[in-house]
């Protein structure tokens, strides 16, 4: 379990100790502030909140669950209990106790309710997106929880994060702002959408490119042409189905329930994308 807690250290702040745990590791490099910022500050948030909570943001009800797990075990929750360092330090200490006792049975839990009930996807979009050395360290974490998760049964049922989640599309008289807030909520649409994401869908498209928060670059590309914005977005859920292949095996469930929120959402962009297409159609004949 040291090979966790050494993994832990890399989703926080990078230090000098980082150099040494590379090497250890076997990483290409030790990471570097702007990398880590890039990363976990501007791209991808390692909290599990984000990811599972309904307004796919920091603390709510996602976090409060996290909470009430370490609070279940007697041990005082800090301020950010979803995150992926605490996340995986609790883990591995969890881990080391007596085969099948109390702790080992906490470790399960908290394996496949508060980790892979996401970590999957957002390790994925880390060996995509980000720096070196991320990519390689996403990928040991990913083969660490996949060989834990292989010998340690899972429910039969998704984890409750994602059992009490939003429904899967925004009602049909949503606002614009619901609209794009369902977009940026990884348990509603089923996708991680970056602020990198959306640059390079402008570039994809042609379109030009608002600086400022997912929010206003959304609304600026949707302004510009919403039909091609819609269509890439469809197009952008495959990394959801993608994410997820190779893990149904060992965690069919929550593999499932994000494969078919995907698939719903791309149903969804797809319908919509459509109809702009015809509206801007009938504008011209209009004209």
């Amino acid at each position: 379990m040291e090979l966790l807690r050494a993994l832990a250290a890399f989703a926080e702040e990078p230090g000098p100790s980082h150099v040494r745990l590379a090497a250890l590791l076997d990483l290409p490099s030790a990471p570097d502030a702007a990398a880590h910022t890039d990363c976990f500050v501007f791209n991808l948030y390692p909290y599990a909140s984000v990811h599972l909570g309904p307004e796919g943001k920091l603390g709510g009800e996602a976090r409060d669950r996290v909470a009430g797990f370490f609070r279940a075990l007697d041990a005082v929750p800090g301020p950010d209990p979803d995150h992926l360092a605490v996340l995986l330090t609790a883990y591995s200490h969890l881990r080391e106790g007596a085969p099948d006792g109390p702790a080992t049975r906490a470790a399960d839990a908290l394996l496949h309710e508060h980790l892979l009930s996401w970590l999957p996807l957002y390790l994925a979009r880390v060996r995509a997106l980000a720096a070196a050395p991320y990519p390689r360290w996403a990928l040991l974490v990913e083969r660490a929880l996949r060989a834990d998760a292989a010998r340690r049964p899972a429910p039969a049922d998704p984890p409750l994060h994602l059992r009490t989640a939003s429904p899967r599309q925004p009602p049909p008289d949503a606002s614009r702002d619901a609209f794009i807030a369902w977009l940026l909520a990884p348990v509603r649409s089923g996708m991680v959408l970056t602020g990198q994401d959306l640059r390079r869908a402008a570039g994809d498209l042609g379109l030009g490119v608002r600086m400022g928060e997912r929010r206003f670059v959304l609304e600026a590309l949707l302004d510009q042409d919403p039909a091609a914005t819609l269509a890439w977005l469809a197009d952008h859920t495959r990394t959801t189905v993608r994410a997820w292949q190779g893990w149904d095996d060992v965690v069919p469930a929550p593999a499932g329930w994000w494969a078919v929120t995907a698939d719903t959402a791309s149903s969804h962009l797809r319908s919509l994308a459509a109809d702009a297409d015809a509206v801007r159609a009938r504008a011209a004949v209009g004209r």
